[in-house]
């Protein structure tokens, strides 16, 4: 892919509708969220519950994922919670935070 000296490519690979990055959360509120999970996860971990889902569970969380309108495909991440979704679904005591999937409960 070749651009000319102002920036504009004519190939036909540029051309291609790319989706624009979403805004995240502010670095506030990301480390709010990331220390609340943190603090849920050691929970059930400390209640003896564990602290990682089924790979079928974390597969049908990430499929809800990469399909939701807030999920942000180039850095797969989620536009309202800010998290790294590859991480985030593999812990038991995480959710969504549109309700789209939930923490696993034990018992």
């Amino acid at each position: 892919m070749t651009k000319d000296p102002f920036g504009v490519c004519a190939e036909p690979e540029c051309n291609d509708e790319v989706e624009p990055p979403k805004n995240m959360p502010s670095a506030y509120n990301q480390l709010k969220g990331f220390l609340s999970s943190a603090k849920d996860i050691v929970g059930g971990v400390m209640a003896g519950e564990g602290a990682f889902v089924t790979e079928d569970i974390r597969n049908d969380r990430l499929k809800e994922c990469h399909s939701c309108e807030f999920f942000d495909n180039r850095s797969e991440r989620c536009s309202q919670c800010g998290c790294f979704m590859n991480t985030k679904s593999m812990f038991k005591k995480t959710y969504c935070p549109v309700g789209k999937w939930h923490e696993v409960i034990d018992g």
